[in-house]
């Protein structure tokens, strides 16, 4: 009989150890934590007036020469974001969703009160309390780049500082054929934002009432109201139209009104000056 070779029949102390440390793993101690959950993402808040310090770098309407313009306005509240250029009487309407400091969306373009392009996508990015850039993958126009500026005052604002009868005129003469806007303070629910407009552009004759309020803690108005008595026909398609109108100082405190009015086919904006 063969001597008995103990060593054969022995198992390793490292194996035996790799085994101990695999059927521990396999008992769960229900006393343990679970997993924490992922923290939630925080999403910007870009509500807000913007400057006119902003710009869109763009195109001009064959898409083969660079149009920078300068001295953009924004107004940006519940998913709404309008930017203005007076001097060029460009106005972008656009709706967008925030995802953390990034927002997407799309815009409609108009141009000398007409819309031009509508349902351009937008991307871009949030600092919030500083600034929106961003991309428009448009035309002409509604093609390139934007930045829009957080104005420095941004505090709550209420019907004293735009309540000016006969007083805000337009700076530029865009649109040239809204000769004034009246801002009355009255609180029953009727118009108290009027313009009789006059002049041969595209609201020659029409009249415009609407009531005005602001929008508790932020630096800006709603506006909704309709359009009558206009010269041209098409108008009265869909006469509402509603918007949004801020205030910033120039000369004096809140001497500027901006304000951005469209019902989808046409749009009256531009920037007013106190009388």
């Amino acid at each position: 009989m063969p001597p008995l070779n103990l060593r054969s029949r022995l198992i390793p102390l490292p194996m035996m150890l790799l085994a101990l440390f695999a059927l521990q793993g396999c008992f769960h101690n229900d006393d343990d934590p679970a997993p924490a959950p992922p923290p939630p993402v925080v999403n910007a808040d870009p509500v807000g007036y913007y400057t006119n310090t902003g710009f869109v770098d763009v195109k001009t309407g064959d898409n083969s020469t660079q149009r920078l313009v300068s001295g953009v306005q924004g107004m940006v509240h519940d998913g709404q974001l309008l930017m203005l250029s007076e001097s060029e009487n460009m106005t972008y309407v656009g709706v967008f969703t925030v995802s953390g400091n990034d927002i997407s969306g799309s815009v409609t373009l108009y141009e000398a009160d007409v819309m031009r392009q509508e349902n351009v996508p937008l991307s871009g990015m949030i600092t919030q309390g500083s600034k929106i850039t961003g991309t428009l993958s448009g035309t002409g126009a509604a093609n390139g780049t934007f930045q829009l500026d957080y104005a420095a005052d941004n505090g709550p604002v209420d019907m004293s500082m735009v309540v000016r009868l006969l007083s805000w005129e337009p700076v530029t003469g865009n649109p040239p054929d809204l000769p004034f806007v009246s801002v009355g303070d009255d609180t029953a629910p009727i118009p108290n934002f009027i313009s009789a407009i006059s002049g041969g552009g595209v609201f020659n004759n029409c009249d415009y009432d609407a009531r005005i309020e602001p929008v508790a803690g932020t630096h800006l108005y709603s506006v909704s109201g309709t359009v009558s008595a206009c010269t041209n026909p098409d108008l009265f398609a869909n006469p509402n139209y509603t918007g949004l109108v801020s205030v910033r100082s120039d000369v004096n405190a809140n001497d500027r009104m901006i304000v951005v009015l469209t019902n989808g086919a046409y749009d009256f904006s531009g920037e007013y000056r106190a009388r």
